[in-house]
C-alpha cells in the first residue's frame, strides 16, 4: 500500500494527474474498509473495556475493572480451581496447548509436501489439488464429519485397532513389552485426554494443504542456477536442501508460522462444533479464549469485558508474531 501511494507521488510529479487520481479512487474504497473494520474496530474495542455495557442500558465507566477480573481469572486458574470459576485461564491454556500441537506439524508438513509436488514428475498437478482441497472445505463441515470419525465405534479408532493387529501378527513385539493395540479405542470427543489432540489433528489436515501451496509457490522462486553450483561443488540432496532450500524458505516459515498461529489462537468453529457449543466439552478442555470471548459478549452480555479480553488476546498474538519475527529478523 506504501509502495503504491510513493508511486502516485510520483505520477503527479511528473503531472500524470488524471491517472493518479483514478487510482486513489480505486484504493479509497479498500482503504476504508481496512480503516472501518481494522483500526476503527480495534481502537473502539479498547475504549469499550473500560466500560460495563449490555447492549440495552447506557455503558458504565468502570475504569480497569474488566482488566482486574481478568487477572483475578488468572490467578484463579493458576491456583487449581474448576474450570468454570476461571473460564479465561482455561480457554487461553487449551489454546496454548492446542496451538503447540497444530503450528509445527502443518509447518513441517507443508514443507514436506510442498517438497514432494515441487518434484518434476507426472501427476503432480492432481497431488497439488488433493493437498488444498481440504482448505476450500468448510471447517464447520469438516467438524462434523470428523465427529462421526471419531465416534467411540467410529472409522479412527477401526484404523487404529486394525494396523495395530496386522502389526501385532506380523512383528510380535511382546518380548520389547508392546502389546497389541486390540481395545485402543477412546471416545475422543468425549474423554478430555483426547479431545485437544482430536481438535489439533482435524486441524493440521484442513490447513496443511494451503500451507503447501504457499511453500511450493516459494521453492518455485528459487533460482535453478544455486543448485546447479551445488551440483558441481558434489552437493548431495540432503545438502542441497539443508543450505539452499531450507535458508531460502525462511520469509516463507515466518509467514506460514505468524498465520499458523494467528488462526490457532484464534480458532472458535473447530472448537465449537467439537466440543460441543459454548460448554467446551468434557471437563472444560475444549474450550478457547474466543469461545469464551463470544459467550462474555453475546451470552452473558458483558460486552466491556468481552472487549477487555479481546484486547488481551490481541497483546498475546502481537506479542508471538513479533517474537518470531525479531528472531528470524525477516523485516531486516
Amino acid at each position: 500500500m506504501a509502495f503504491f501511494i510513493s508511486s502516485l507521488k510520483e505520477r503527479l510529479k511528473k503531472g500524470n494527474t488524471m491517472e493518479a487520481m483514478e487510482a486513489y479512487l480505486l484504493i479509497i474504497g479498500a482503504l476504508f474498509i481496512i480503516m472501518l473494520f481494522g483500526y476503527f474496530s480495534m481502537i473502539f474495542a479498547f475504549v469499550l473495556s473500560f466500560f460495563q455495557w449490555d447492549y440495552l442500558s447506557p455503558p458504565e465507566f468502570v475504569s480497569i475493572k474488566n482488566y482486574l477480573t481478568i487477572i483475578t481469572d488468572l490467578e484463579k486458574g493458576f491456583s487449581g480451581v474448576y474450570y468454570l470459576q476461571a473460564p479465561f485461564f482455561t480457554g487461553l491454556r487449551n489454546i496454548l496447548v492446542y496451538t503447540a500441537f497444530v503450528v509445527p506439524t502443518q509447518t513441517f508438513l507443508a514443507v514436506i509436501l510442498a517438497t514432494l509436488a515441487n518434484q518434476k514428475l507426472r501427476g503432480t498437478t492432481f497431488y497439488k489439488l488433493v493437498y488444498f482441497l481440504p482448505a476450500t472445505t468448510s471447517a464447520v463441515i469438516i467438524s462434523l464429519l470428523f465427529v462421526w470419525l471419531f465416534r467411540e465405534q467410529g472409522f479412527i479408532n477401526y484404523a487404529i485397532d486394525t494396523i495395530g493387529s496386522t502389526i501385532w501378527t506380523i512383528l510380535p513385539l511382546e518380548w520389547l513389552g508392546f502389546g497389541p493395540w486390540l481395545g485402543f479405542g477412546p471416545d475422543w470427543i468425549y474423554d478430555r485426554d483426547y479431545v485437544i489432540p482430536a481438535m489439533a489433528l482435524v486441524a493440521i489436515w484442513g490447513t496443511s494443504g494451503h500451507f503447501t501451496i504457499s511453500y511450493l509457490a516459494a521453492l518455485q522462486s528459487i533460482p535453478e542456477g544455486l543448485y546447479e553450483a551445488a551440483v558441481l561443488d558434489g552437493a548431495g540432496r540432503f545438502k542441497q536442501f539443508r543450505h539452499i532450500t531450507l535458508p531460502m524458505l525462511r520469509p516463507m516459515t515466518v509467514y506460514v508460522l505468524v498465520m499458523g498461529i494467528i488462526g490457532a489462537i484464534q480458532m472458535f468453529d473447530l472448537a465449537f462444533v467439537m466440543g460441543g457449543g459454548v460448554g467446551g466439552g468434557p471437563g472444560g478442555m475444549g474450550y478457547t479464549v474466543t469461545m469464551d470471548i463470544y459467550k462474555e459478549a453475546f451470552i452473558k452480555l458483558r460486552v466491556g469485558l468481552a472487549a477487555a479480553k479481546s484486547f488481551v488476546l490481541f497483546i498475546i498474538i502481537f506479542g508471538l508474531t513479533y517474537a518470531i519475527q525479531k528472531k528470524y529478523q525477516v523485516f531486516r
